[in-house]
């Protein structure tokens, strides 16, 4: 071992051959792995230009930089180590599947953020050759997803005009064209629902780059594959809460299949769950935007209540919400009351399953305020109150629990 770090200390810079092969070498166990990790960077940063050197030290770095040794390694160390990826993405194609699985050792997008453009603009180049490498695509889509899970809505909008709808939309047309619902295309899905959540400026893209048209053909395409449809449902659900973009929405096609979905029960209650949320929020408009005869909107509001009604209120959810804001605007008004419904019943249910996440964000945005307003409407039908009065701190549980069973007593 000892010879081995000093062959690739003594040799970095004149010879490059015998560096590779002495990295060749540092596969096995290691007493002086932060040693050894610098050593590779160094070998890295020397040799930017030499395809050997940066095929063999991206290996390197992905074992180097697992779960196992993190612990050791500083962040300025980590730090090094994503740039010397980043310098390998960019200059060969041969290191792109080393240097993306190197950086799903990285904690996405924290550890990532310091070159957070940099990153997504260089998986977005290794995803736009119409023809990748399956292993290749199906890691750069993850990251792609993980990078804009959890960031700020800047971040996102900065993204969107990279270029990240369109790409992910055409990863999407050509999965659809060789008839393959694989993990690339529900990350492509999921990545296109995080990054459109609250973000109108990549809502609008999605349209704009023929989204409904693949949504369709993927649910024709693909009637039996349950994440595909959440993921597509809670990526119309982020359009659907934009007011400007609901007029595209409303066309007879696009009710009717929202509508039909209602009665889906494809990964628990979560695609009928959103094909309610959209329509909601379309309901929310009021009768005056409803211009189509078929199918009538008192039909579609009658098939909402039921699929309200069906739902377990404690079934647990795969769905996180950052903000309550869109749901909470469905509350203080009397032009829809299904969807004030749909509205009381999603807070009830998160608040109820999840109370320690969602109890201090229904605090925080003013829910309690606007759930007093549901008592106060005569419009509000009685079930809604029921649940908004439960979710209320100050007005007891006795009677609603008498009622329905499965609420349960929350810790405010």
């Amino acid at each position: 071992e000892e010879q081995v770090l000093n062959a690739i200390e003594a040799y970095m810079e004149f010879r490059p051959e015998l560096a590779h092969r002495a990295i060749n070498q540092l596969f096995g166990p290691s007493l002086t792995l932060l040693l050894l990790l610098q050593l590779v960077i160094a070998a890295l940063k020397c040799h930017k230009y030499d395809k050997s050197i940066q095929v063999t030290g991206s290996a390197a770095l992905y074992y180097l930089t697992n779960t196992e040794y993190r612990c050791d390694q500083s962040v300025r160390l980590r730090r090094e180590v994503i740039q010397v990826v980043l310098n390998g993405m960019e200059q060969y194609q041969e290191v792109q599947r080393n240097c993306c699985l190197t950086l799903c050792n990285f904690t996405i997008p924290e550890e990532l953020e310091f070159q957070y453009r940099r990153v997504n603009q260089l998986l977005l180049k290794i995803l736009e050759p119409a023809r990748q490498d399956e292993s290749i695509q199906r890691i750069a889509v993850h990251l792609c997803n993980a990078l804009v899970c959890q960031v700020d809505n800047q971040h996102k909008e900065a993204v969107g005009k990279m270029g990240f709808v369109k790409t992910m939309l055409n990863l999407i047309q050509k999965k659809l064209q060789d008839r393959v619902c694989d993990q690339v295309m529900e990350f492509s899905w999921s990545a296109l629902w995080n990054i459109t959540d609250e973000t109108p400026d990549n809502c609008q893209m999605f349209l704009n780059c023929q989204g409904m048209r693949l949504f369709l053909e993927c649910l024709e395409e693909f009637p039996d594959k349950q994440e595909l449809h959440r993921n597509m449902l809670g990526l119309l659900g982020n359009v659907a809460e934009v007011r400007a973009l609901r007029p595209q929405l409303l066309t007879p096609q696009f009710i009717t299949v929202f509508t039909d979905l209602l009665d889906s029960k494809a990964d628990g209650i979560e695609v009928s769950y959103n094909a309610c949320g959209v329509l909601s929020h379309i309901m929310f408009d009021g009768s005056e935007v409803w211009s189509m005869e078929e199918p009538p909107r008192a039909r579609v509001m009658e098939k909402m209540w039921d699929a309200i009604q069906s739902w377990d209120v404690s079934s647990r959810r795969n769905i996180n919400y950052r903000s309550f804001e869109p749901i909470l605007r469905l509350l203080p008004q009397s032009v829809s009351p299904v969807s004030q419904h749909w509205a009381t019943w999603a807070l009830y249910n998160l608040v109820s399953v999840y109370p320690h996440k969602y109890c201090p964000l229904l605090i925080k945005e003013g829910g309690l305020r606007l759930l007093e307003k549901v008592l106060e409407l005569e419009s509000s039908q009685p079930e809604t109150k029921d649940m908004a009065r439960a979710l209320l701190p100050d007005t007891g549980l006795h009677r609603l629990q008498q009622r329905q069973s499965s609420f349960v007593r929350l810790p405010f």
